[in-house]
């Protein structure tokens, strides 16, 4: 099944941190905090939200054809711009160094959770298992445009995080190419997770937020339940769980 199982500390408690689980999946009994990302299972313990599921086993005429008209008319218009696409399949420090600080000045434009050091330490735990995939489009004069970091694990890949730089801040010649270069660097992507042989590519959680929602769905694939979240698995875990659910609610 595909199933991605990492063990790590969180509140100096240990944890498991399971993703795409499609059957409970065994849960060693020294862990005292369990973590789920999307799994298939459901559970009244875990957040239910929703995904979209591409079919990486269709053939690249039927994923194209899948498309919105409007993304495949934004796609070929990116066909014509000269983008550098840079994979990195077990990135380095440096790359995840690079990352970190190009999403920051994403999320802090856009009131997002920046990537802490907690936060990098997770990735580098995946990456240590051989299981990100770090991508990049740049223009043709170097400057970085976007970036998508992916998990990629068992011939299943989901979309992990994604930055972009904001077209006030580029030059008038970078304005056109900035408006493709997410969809262009998805859809490179897509075909090459599919080369790799990946069968499924989560989209990551399909919000509530018109644009973003619009843009996941116009890949084309299927809607389907997730559930994420932690289950604790001893008293102490539970309340430091009731604890840091608190602190959330109250800087809101």
């Amino acid at each position: 099944m595909f199933i991605l199982s990492i063990r790590s500390k969180r509140w100096n408690i240990a944890m498991q941190h399971i993703y795409f689980a499609e059957k409970p999946a065994n849960i060693r009994k020294p862990m005292n905090l369990v973590c789920h990302t999307h799994s298939l299972v459901p559970s009244r313990k875990l957040a239910k939200s929703e995904t979209v599921h591409i079919r990486l086993t269709d053939n690249e005429r039927t994923m194209y054809a899948a498309l919105s008209k409007n993304n495949q008319k934004m796609l070929r218009r990116a066909q014509q711009e000269a983008y550098q696409m840079l994979l990195y399949e077990k990135p380095s420090e440096e790359n995840l160094r690079a990352f970190q600080h190009f999403y920051n000045n994403f999320a802090k434009r856009k009131k997002l959770e920046q990537l802490s050091k907690s936060h990098m330490e997770s990735i580098s735990l995946i990456n240590n298992k051989g299981a990100l995939l770090l991508s990049e489009s740049r223009s043709n004069c170097g400057q970085t445009l976007c970036y998508r970091l992916d998990i990629v694990h068992a011939n299943k890949a989901m979309s992990y995080y994604v930055a972009t730089c904001h077209p006030s801040s580029m030059p008038a010649h970078l304005k056109r190419p900035i408006r493709y270069a997410n969809r262009f660097l998805l859809w490179h992507n897509l075909l090459h997770l599919k080369q790799q042989g990946c069968l499924v590519y989560d989209m990551g959680e399909l919000t509530d937020i018109k644009n973003i929602r619009e843009f996941k769905l116009s890949f084309g694939g299927q809607v389907v339940d997730v559930y994420s979240g932690f289950i604790a698995q001893s008293k102490i875990s539970a309340l430091l769980l009731g604890v840091q659910k608190w602190r959330k609610q109250q800087l809101k």
